[in-house]
């Protein structure tokens, strides 16, 4: 019966595992570290606005209330003086966006790098993608800063 013999680990030394153990992995670059981190922090960020925009339209309010005055009355109409509470939902649904949007992006930057080794495709892709995010951004801030359209409610309402 012959022995096979077993790999000697360098790391049997217990100060050399309280030294590996104490050194920090580092990114590719200082990008990554920066996108690594705001997942993280936007997603914290997240949580709490969507659950805090789920609490307000379910708990708060009726789901039977949600209808365009209500929405009116919380970003205003087009042309009328916005007061501070209207700039406050108008700031927390564009930071509730702006954050979605970028997180959401990020991850799949991250996926795509990940999965897509053909880097043409790749980059084919982020290009499609971040278009397609940058115009409904703009398109929901729009929205948003310039408030509802009056003249346009009664078409909007579907009965």
């Amino acid at each position: 019966m012959s022995m096979i013999p077993t790999p000697v680990i360098a790391d049997n030394n217990p100060y050399r595992a309280r030294y590996l153990a104490n050194q920090k992995m580092k990114p590719r670059n200082a990008f990554e570290r920066v996108a690594w981190q705001f997942m993280r922090y936007s997603g914290l960020a997240l949580v709490f606005l969507a659950l805090s925009h789920w609490g307000l339209q379910h708990l708060i309010n009726s789901v039977h209330d949600l209808t365009l005055d209500a929405t009116i009355s919380r970003w205003g109409i087009a042309g009328q003086t916005a007061t501070l509470e209207i700039w406050f939902w108008r700031a927390y649904y564009a930071v509730l966006l702006g954050l979605a949007m970028m997180h959401g992006l990020n991850g799949l930057r991250q996926v795509l790098y990940d999965y897509f080794h053909y880097r043409p495709l790749y980059w084919g892709f982020m290009v499609l993608s971040t278009v397609l995010i940058v115009f409904v951004s703009v398109a929901g801030l729009a929205v948003l800063l310039l408030g509802v359209n009056a003249a346009a409610t009664g078409a909007a309402v579907v009965r």
